[in-house]
């Protein structure tokens, strides 16, 4: 075996070597952008979590405020001498009963919306990072076939010249 043919031999195996290594950097990098996606679905999971806790408190308050608002309400007709039971005090009392409770179901829905919209984020997260986790895994793959066929090449150059 000539120098020339030593060269091109370890050319060709320094070649195949890089193309493997290539390949084992893009699947790591891949991997590594796959965990911080799935990071981000967990904390957009918890998020959602979150807003239906908010929403349960602000409700519990907002809920005592009404009551509060309305037994002030009943003792104003009280000190003006209306009975608040019967009539137009009863028919005001309804109305902001029906109002109060139409307001809490628009609540309850909006933060359904919110918290969807949450959880529709995080299921896009761990889409992404299965995508990612594909991409690395045929980027490593290609790396391999890259570097079979650089032996090939290199072992086919190496015999044509002896």
């Amino acid at each position: 075996m000539t120098i020339a043919t030593g060269l091109m031999a370890a050319g060709t195996a320094i070649s195949a070597i890089g193309s493997i290594q290539a390949g084992k950097g893009a699947k790591a990098g891949a991997d590594y952008n796959a965990s911080i996606m799935e990071r981000n679905a967990k904390v957009a999971t918890k998020e959602a979590e979150q807003i239906g806790r908010i929403a349960g408190f602000q409700a519990l308050e907002q809920e005592e405020q009404f009551k509060q608002l309305t037994d002030k309400i009943q003792m104003g007709y009280g000190k003006n001498g209306w009975m608040a039971a019967t009539g137009t005090p009863l028919k005001r009392q309804m109305r902001n009963i029906i109002q109060f409770q139409q307001d809490m179901e628009i609540a309850k829905y909006n933060t359904k919306v919110k918290q969807n919209e949450k959880k529709e984020v995080a299921t896009n997260m761990r889409l992404q990072a299965e995508l990612k986790r594909y991409e690395g895994r045929a980027r490593a793959k290609a790396g391999r076939m890259q570097a079979f066929g650089t032996l090939l090449s290199g072992a086919g150059k190496i015999y044509s010249m002896t």
